[in-house]
């Protein structure tokens, strides 16, 4: 499934939060946006996934704009996960897991034996097996986060969404996630817009980057392409070395460019 970005502007008074914003991320593709802080990042995502309408311009999952759609629909086309999602007080982890179903079952009936035949796929996929009987707030960030992840899996889009899934989480539990994820891309196809603030995962995991500084496009394609060019220092306002590790590039931060007063 592909989801594209046509011209997005996002205009609050007279913040121009997003401008003229185009992108497109096709099935087995996993498209990291990056930024600084107050990028349009976070609202890019939001509009992506219909939460909240763009000023002009559209968003189209496979030539179907987003808005078109009922909100179940577009719950069955495209998961969402935040950066801070709320999990009832209480809940186990495979009753959160299968609140990912209510799009196919609705909100008044009981999910079906497919239901959870799809919830305990995901459960076993993800290793959450020994973990869900557990109350999601008893486990660790690592644990909740990547029963986090099941439930946006559950829900069996094919487009996921995902604003900073890292946060909070050391590196090791970094890693696992990321790695979670690189795995359903590749074995499911799925389509995945994620956002990260770590320069050096976000070119590790992708197939595609973008470079978002002051609502706006500067530069994209390939992570190493991305990484190296000179707009990801002007953006950052700060000095950035990339060496090569084993092939990999790696992003050090140096100093400030400007000081801010």
């Amino acid at each position: 499934m592909t989801i594209v970005v046509k011209e997005l502007s996002v205009q609050i008074g007279k913040a121009h939060i997003l401008s003229e914003v185009t992108l497109a991320v096709g099935p087995g593709t996993w498209c990291t946006v990056i930024g600084p802080n107050g990028a349009g990042k976070t609202s890019l995502l939001s509009v992506m996934a219909g939460l909240r309408r763009a000023s002009s311009g559209a968003v189209e999952i496979d030539g179907i704009d987003i808005h078109a759609l009922s909100e179940r629909d577009r719950a069955r086309r495209v998961a969402y996960v935040p950066q801070d999602p709320i999990v009832p007080p209480g809940m186990a982890a495979r009753d959160y897991v299968t609140l990912g179903r209510t799009a196919s079952h609705g909100l008044l009936r009981a999910p079906s034996r497919s239901d959870l035949d799809i919830v305990d796929g995901v459960i076993d996929r993800l290793g959450l097996g020994g973990l869900a009987t557990r109350d999601v707030a008893t486990l660790s960030g690592g644990e909740r986060q990547r029963v986090v992840l099941a439930r946006a899996l559950a829900q069996g889009t094919r487009v996921v969404l995902l604003d900073e899934p890292t946060t909070g989480l050391d590196v090791r539990h970094q890693i696992e996630m990321l790695e979670l994820l690189r795995k359903e891309v590749d074995e499911c196809e799925l389509t995945v817009v994620a956002t990260l603030h770590d320069l050096t995962l976000a070119g590790l995991f992708a197939d595609h980057m973008v470079l978002l500084h002051q609502g706006r496009v500067v530069e994209t394609g390939a992570p190493s392409t991305v990484v190296r060019s000179s707009a990801l220092s002007a953006s950052y306002e700060t000095s950035l070395q990339v060496i090569d590790v084993d092939g990999r590039d790696v992003v050090i931060p140096g100093r400030p460019l400007t000081t801010r007063q």
